[in-house]
């Protein structure tokens, strides 16, 4: 390398990485704000119908306070080398606070919203809060059995949230179901039809999904017998060096025609170049921009990836380039895209792919964001197609952030290439493999 070179390869990035230095701490801080505002916002509704001198006040205050402080730690230590137990400890108890917050103040605003419509459109007098002077002569009448029914209303939201949060968790934790999909294509040679392609995507391998949780999932893939396995991105959430051992296991994956793997978002949270350069070390074949030919029984099948869609906020130079994967491509009957995003699809159709597969979405992971995911996304879930590209999008395989699942069920999903038009496509949830 050029010596004299090394100072102008540096300085056109020198800006851009300021900048997005300079919006990441403004983002931190809005993102602390708001944090800091939902907790005196769940306290304030807790804490005040409550009697002065009951300890509950006391309880409220303690609970709302140290999650607050306690999430805001563990945050800061992401980044820090393990301690055990007291990184397994922090980190557990700090997102399945999270996860319970999160839905804690979702159902409290959704009550207060019920209330305000009430007031303001039905027949309920409006009361001020605790302390403050009555307007009405309705709400003078029985103070304490207005306490009464807000302390029994939050009672309700907190057990509503405490219950919901336990299902997640059961929901997040198993091993996840098998998602049959069916994608037929109407130029599919005879000797793909039937080709099968194991996806896995949005992994999140860290602080709390373990080595245990992985190899379980391992077993599972294996189970299926894929001709090839897929691994879209968010693979990990951690450094190489902190989080090794946990990602072990996926180094037992094997198929006849390999493991290929692109990059998602988070890859590039936590040094994507050096994830990329452990993984291909390991045996999986890691497509930055760039694809392999699959020779399946004379069927050619095209395997390419793409850098998430966002990387070149992270790294310039591994920009997202759908059509670069395919250029300089050999002859092949089906090409197959690995792209982390679904926003990906209008490139891939445009460069001519036949499927793309992707993740990122996690199908929204939890109520009430598995309803709204579709807003912020060309295709959130399952199986689509946007010209001549199929499009599938799996809900993740893992979660991320609180270790809950409510209303988007994670899954391994097995593609299946076939022969034929539209009308033969399917998608089935069928639960644990058969042996």
């Amino acid at each position: 390398m050029d010596k004299g070179r090394a100072p102008q390869r540096r300085r056109p990035h020198a800006v851009p990485r300021l900048v997005t230095m300079v919006m990441i701490l403004l983002f931190l801080v809005v993102v602390s704000v708001l944090w800091l505002g939902a907790h005196y916002y769940v306290w304030r509704r807790l804490h005040g119908p409550l009697a002065e001198a009951s300890r509950l006040r006391v309880w409220v205050t303690v609970a709302v306070v140290g999650h607050l402080a306690l999430s805001m730690v563990t945050m800061g230590l992401r980044s820090m080398p393990r301690v055990e137990p007291l990184y397994s400890i922090m980190h557990w108890a700090t997102y399945v606070g999270v996860g319970f917050f999160s839905l804690l103040l979702i159902l409290m605003l959704l009550k207060d919203l019920g209330y305000w419509i009430s007031t303001r459109f039905g027949r309920v007098p409006a009361v001020p809060e605790p302390g403050e002077a009555s307007s009405g002569e309705a709400v003078a009448a029985d103070p304490s059995r207005r306490l009464f029914m807000s302390n029994a209303l939050n009672a309700s939201v907190v057990g509503g949230a405490a219950l919901a949060s336990k299902w997640g968790m059961y929901q997040a934790l198993r091993v996840p179901d098998v998602v049959e999909v069916g994608v037929p294509l109407a130029h599919l040679p005879e000797t793909l039809e039937g080709f099968r392609i194991v996806q896995i995507s949005d992994v999140h391998v860290g602080p709390t999904v373990r080595r245990g949780h992985v190899q379980a999932i391992v077993e599972r893939v294996m189970a299926l017998k894929p001709d090839v396995i897929v691994i879209t991105g968010d693979l990990i959430e951690g450094m190489v060096e902190h989080i090794w051992q946990d990602v072990e296991p996926i180094f037992d994956l094997r198929a006849p025609h390999g493991v290929y793997y692109c990059t998602g978002n988070h890859e590039y949270y936590w040094d994507a170049p050096g994830w990329c350069e452990a993984l291909a070390a390991r045996g999986i074949r890691v497509l930055n921009n760039a694809h392999d030919l699959i020779d399946h029984q004379g069927g050619r099948v095209l395997m390419a990836g793409c850098t998430d869609y966002s990387a070149a906020r992270h790294r310039p130079e591994d920009a997202s380039d759908p059509e670069a994967a395919k250029a300089g491509a050999p002859e092949h009957d089906v090409s197959v895209l690995l792209a982390h995003q679904p926003k990906s699809i209008h490139q891939a159709a445009r460069a001519g792919f036949d499927l793309q597969l992707s993740g990122h979405t996690h199908g929204g992971q939890m109520w009430p964001w598995n309803l709204i995911i579709g807003w912020f996304h060309p295709y959130a879930i399952g199986l689509a197609r946007e010209e001549k590209t199929w499009i599938y999008v799996s809900r993740g395989t893992c979660y991320w952030g609180p270790p809950m699942r409510i209303g988007a069920p994670a899954e391994i999903t097995q593609i299946e290439l076939l022969a034929g038009g539209p009308e033969r496509a399917y998608r089935r949830r069928v639960g644990a493999p058969q042996s």
